[in-house]
């Protein structure tokens, strides 16, 4: 953690055009804490000053993510549903930014233990109630491309997200319970995927955790049936899925015309090229 003293001595380097200067500048910004913009507007900086230490901080932040990923991408050992939280946990952290003081699997855990203490059935339809209607996590309409809905973190707090990321907080949280929830990646739409009485049902989280059994689903699909049921039968692979959240981000920036976060999505999601070849 900073104080203003050590922040006014790097205010004065802000000047120095060294790359040197600059990048030991954008990780002592990074490291000062959360209180690093409340301390810069205590000080009475410039708007010009103030610009130059958010691109910085903001510059330092996409170097984490990068070095985090590459970790990812060669961590073995861990399980998929721990690869899977690992790989959202990094992209939340770099949207909340430094220090934001709670994590992606901090918030997973209360919610897996408020569902054990409220007693009842435990299996993956009260699940769904629990998260879908009594907790009221729901599809956001009203601002379905802001890059927050991509946020695990955002999406628990503020109960609002993309198909995709509401159905990834009930597969990490049933995780945590011991069920077997898995992904669907339909086209332009993602749904989360259970077994119920020995039944593959599809689980719509961005619509209040509709439930639909797998023969119910594929007569929607009119002569596409057959191609549908290859789809709905193909378990979504960790890779599938974090790719898919990184292209909702890559266009999501895009969208907000945040064209660095948006080029670096789009770096992580080529990361995943090799892994995702045997998928199509």
């Amino acid at each position: 953690m900073g104080d203003q003293g050590q922040l006014v001595h790097l205010l004065r380097l802000l000047d120095d055009e060294s790359p040197v200067v600059q990048d030991e500048l954008a990780r002592a910004f990074f490291a000062y804490g959360p209180l690093l913009m409340v301390d810069l507007v205590a000080l009475d900086v410039s708007p010009a000053a103030l610009s130059m230490v958010e691109g910085l901080v903001a510059g330092e932040c996409r170097r984490v993510l990068r070095c985090g990923w590459d970790g990812w991408l060669a961590a073995g050992d861990a399980s998929e549903a721990e690869r899977l939280e690992n790989a959202l946990g990094l992209i939340a952290e770099f949207q909340n930014g430094p220090d934001y003081g709670v994590s992606l699997s901090a918030l997973l855990d209360g919610l897996a233990e408020e569902y054990r203490l409220r007693g009842g059935t435990v299996d993956e339809e009260t699940l769904a109630r629990f998260l879908f209607k009594e907790k009221g996590l729901e599809g956001d309409r009203s601002n379905y491309y802001h890059p927050q809905n991509s946020n695990l973190v955002y999406v628990i707090e503020a109960r609002r997200g993309l198909p995709i990321s509401l159905a990834c907080v009930y597969m990490l949280v049933g995780h945590r319970l011991g069920f077997e929830i898995g992904g669907c990646n339909w086209p332009n739409h993602f749904y989360a995927r259970v077994k119920l009485r020995y039944e593959s049902v599809l689980v719509d989280c961005f619509n209040g955790g509709r439930m639909l059994d797998r023969e119910s689903f594929l007569k929607l699909q009119g002569p596409s049936k057959e191609a549908a049921g290859a789809v709905v039968d193909r378990a979504a692979s960790v890779e599938a899925i974090v790719g898919r959240v990184l292209g909702n981000l890559v266009r999501a920036y895009q969208h907000e015309s945040h064209e660095e976060n948006s080029r670096l999505m789009l770096v992580l999601l080529q990361s995943l090229e090799g892994r995702l070849k045997f998928e199509v």
